[in-house]
């Protein structure tokens, strides 16, 4: 039996416990006597949202945020997810919590966005540097992409949680 510590990388402990699923799946282990969740829930693109902040924004209101991809590993695993499940229906993918704003990739909560997995790296023209991005999981192949604030693509997105 393996023991799951607090520095265990997450990729490693949802391999390890179980996860169940359902359009979001919750994971759950015991470390040193403390409980370890982490939960995903995956929504549909809406009227209700069209736009990358008003998904963050639902994400906050289910005391969520837009999930941050930390790894290749943690990719892997929402790629599987998202080709088990597939609730894309209408859209053409899903919002992450990746922001590209002055220059640099962050996370929704303002981290530096380390793990990137866009075709090309960031593949950026002169043009796309000076406004706004938002990171995105495309519904055709799950790879990476990015859309403006002015984009006309319709995103279902991605929330998750790491509280029990």
């Amino acid at each position: 039996m393996s023991v799951i510590t607090e520095k265990t990388p997450n990729y490693l402990i949802m391999q390890r416990f179980l996860c169940l699923v359902l359009l979001s799946v919750l994971c759950v282990a015991t470390t040193s006597g403390n409980r370890y969740c982490q939960k995903y829930e995956i929504l549909r693109q809406s009227s209700r949202v069209s736009n990358w902040e008003e998904a963050n924004n639902e994400c906050k209101r289910k005391r969520m945020s837009l999930v941050k991809v930390d790894n290749m590993e943690e990719d892997a695993f929402l790629r599987t997810f998202l080709d088990k499940e597939n609730p894309g229906n209408n859209a053409d993918g899903w919002f992450i919590g990746g922001k590209y704003s002055n220059g640099r990739w962050t996370w929704s909560d303002g981290s530096p966005m380390i793990y990137q997995n866009f075709p090309g790296g960031n593949g950026f023209t002169s043009m796309a540097q000076e406004v706004t991005n938002y990171a995105f999981i495309m519904k055709s192949g799950y790879a990476w992409g990015y859309v403006s604030p002015f984009g006309t693509q319709r995103m279902g997105y991605i929330c998750e949680s790491t509280r029990c």
